[in-house]
């Protein structure tokens, strides 16, 4: 009996949700394995292999792989390994039915591409610390859009007063928004013009703080290298990131709120409200008047995902 599985691989986080309630979380990161001295009983093997061949995932390979910054998830072989071993991780064997989304400004072109590259794929996964490799593969692929999914989640299932709602998906990399209409009867309608997908996430603190450092010291820094630092050392000096990453943030959500209000305009002030989910919605929420941040805002998305397999919310557009 094959299991259905939610995953969401993001830009940042691979996040993937079991029918049962389990729950992965690993930033969005793999690479090869690197050639290493092998210290024996000293040493632990973190590698993750598929078909036999090791990679480094998530906070492993946080020194050594570049985000997934591919704007094809379709042709990105890092997108289906992380599907793969987030399955994995959720202890699926066999076939597998998969629900998972894209970003609005991409779904319209390759959502079907990116359901044909997934279905089917599959391979023989081990994972660290396990001496048994699990065969798997996704038998059936459900992608539906970002912000929309967690739209349905958010208004349906929560107590909110018919009206106009601006939904708004914080990711690492891309923002997605879009107005939502609760009516009276509970249905939700969308509107694509008041629906857009923005290239500015919470990836953008980090880009920015290390460009100001490297630009303050004359020393290069990378965005992984700040991301989760409190303080770095510059010739033996202490430098204490937190007033310089607070600055950038305020910085990054007046641009983020200019950029949506200058799109919707006068609509903006008609708002019931604005929810805000998505992994950056506890740092950049402050872009808006008044935010709604609902509970776990991070799994909005994937957890709108998986309820795509109940009848009771069939009215997901998904092909």
């Amino acid at each position: 009996m094959s299991q259905k599985l939610a995953i969401d691989v993001g830009h940042g986080f691979t996040k993937a949700l079991s029918e049962t309630g389990e729950r992965v979380l690993f930033p969005s990161l793999i690479c090869p394995m690197l050639p290493h001295v092998d210290l024996g009983e000293l040493g632990k093997s973190e590698a993750v292999t598929i078909d036999g061949v090791p990679y480094l995932v998530g906070e492993s390979a946080r020194q050594h792989a570049t985000p997934l910054w591919s704007r094809d998830k379709a042709d990105d072989p890092d997108t289906l390994r992380l599907m793969l071993i987030a399955a994995a991780q959720l202890g699926a064997v066999g076939p597998v039915q998969l629900a998972t989304g894209l970003p609005l400004a991409w779904y319209g072109a390759q959502r079907k591409a990116f359901r044909e590259a997934l279905t089917g794929f599959g391979g023989m996964v081990q994972l660290p610390g396990q001496s048994v490799q699990r065969r798997l593969w996704f038998e059936s692929v459900k992608v539906l859009p970002q912000g929309l999914a967690a739209s349905l989640g958010l208004l349906t299932h929560v107590d909110r007063e018919p009206g106009d709602y601006l939904v708004v998906d914080l990711g690492y990399r891309t923002t997605d928004y879009l107005v939502v209409t609760k009516e009276s009867t509970g249905h939700l309608a969308f509107d694509p013009l008041a629906a857009g997908s923005l290239e500015l996430g919470t990836h953008a603190i980090a880009s920015r703080l290390a460009s100001e450092l490297e630009h303050a010291y004359a020393v290069p820094f990378t965005p992984s290298e700040v991301e989760k630092s409190e303080r770095i050392f510059v010739d033996g000096q202490a430098i204490v990131l937190s007033g310089r990453r607070a600055a950038v943030i305020q910085a990054i959500q007046q641009q983020l709120g200019a950029k949506i209000t200058e799109t919707l305009d006068a609509r903006v002030r008609k708002l019931s409200a604005t929810v805000v989910c998505g992994g950056g919605a506890s740092v950049l929420s402050e872009a808006f008047t008044h935010p709604v941040i609902p509970p776990d805002p991070q799994w909005a998305n994937v957890a709108a995902y998986l309820q795509a397999f109940s009848p009771a919310i069939d009215g997901i557009p998904h092909p």
